[in-house]
């Protein structure tokens, strides 16, 4: 057997299928994995290799999220397959993987303390209310506060699909409240570099504004964004134990700061991470 198949069989038996020909015919057969029954039979003897396709039928069929451990130990069993030893899989993945982290190096070494320290910046409730004026002054202060370069009108209108004429009424407006400065006729940065900006959203008379804005990024989710990732958890406690636990969700949401960016990349985005606990039914 190959080291994909023994990790196949093992996980198999894990998710509570007994014999490989419930597994395959209890996940709909065919139909959902696209090959035959024999064709599965060669994956799990180790006669084959599957196709990189095949793994997205493979972890639903066996109820892994492609995080969960069981996952990865299927991953790297089949990149051990593929590369032939474990030094050849530990110089090339750990070589590529090396990179993957995007934390900033600067706000590595101290962590998030280091962070709210010396890199938080606190909106006051006067610019809070010039950002959440409407959508165009909204996101184009997201766009500056969160960038480190010069915006021009034209180029808020062309990432936001806005006019020129809107761009730069809301460059006007976030300049007037001190959050960008001109650099040039025409050219606005952030006055704070670097920074990371929290709004003053429990302050008196803020919760509106910030229903304005969550209602800001609903409407961009579904216009050019969408859902990235979830996790979801059913828990029976104790209302105290789950105030606790609120407190180290708030700080690994907080965290995610750590890996914020402000120059472009290839792949960079605005991400919306949300840390929230309800209470649906005592007993």
């Amino acid at each position: 057997m190959s080291a994909f198949s023994e990790a196949l069989l093992a996980l198999r038996r894990d998710a509570g299928f007994p014999s490989a020909y419930r597994f395959y015919h209890r996940n709909g057969g065919r139909r959902h994995f696209g090959f035959t029954y024999v064709h599965y039979l060669r994956l799990e003897k180790g006669a084959k290799a599957p196709r990189a396709e095949a793994f997205g039928a493979i972890l639903k069929a066996l109820r892994l999220a492609p995080a969960a451990d069981g996952a990865r130990r299927l991953f790297r069993s089949y990149l051990l397959d593929v590369l032939g030893s474990p030094e050849a899989y530990e110089l090339i993945v750990g070589s590529v993987s090396a990179d993957v982290p995007s934390v900033s190096p600067t706000l590595a070494e101290g962590g998030f303390d280091r962070l709210k320290r010396e890199h938080l910046m606190h909106m006051s409730p006067e610019q809070f209310t010039a950002v959440s004026r409407d959508a165009n002054a909204y996101w184009t202060s997201e766009l500056l506060l969160n960038d480190d370069g010069t915006w021009t009108p034209k180029d808020v209108a062309g990432r936001l699909g806005c006019s020129a004429s809107d761009g730069a009424a809301a460059l006007e407006l976030l300049t007037k409240a001190k959050l960008l400065r001109a650099t040039s006729p025409g050219r606005y940065k952030t006055r704070q570099p670097g920074k990371f900006w929290t709004f003053p959203g429990r302050s008196k008379g803020m919760e509106p504004l910030l229903e304005r804005v969550r209602g800001f990024w609903d409407a961009m989710a579904k216009r050019q964004g969408g859902p990235f990732g979830e996790r979801l958890e059913l828990v029976r406690a104790s209302s105290s134990v789950m105030r606790q636990y609120m407190n180290a969700l708030h700080r690994a949401v907080d965290e995610a700061n750590l890996a914020s960016t402000h120059t472009q990349g290839e792949d960079t985005a605005l991400f919306l991470i949300e840390g929230r606990v309800r209470r649906l039914l005592p007993f």
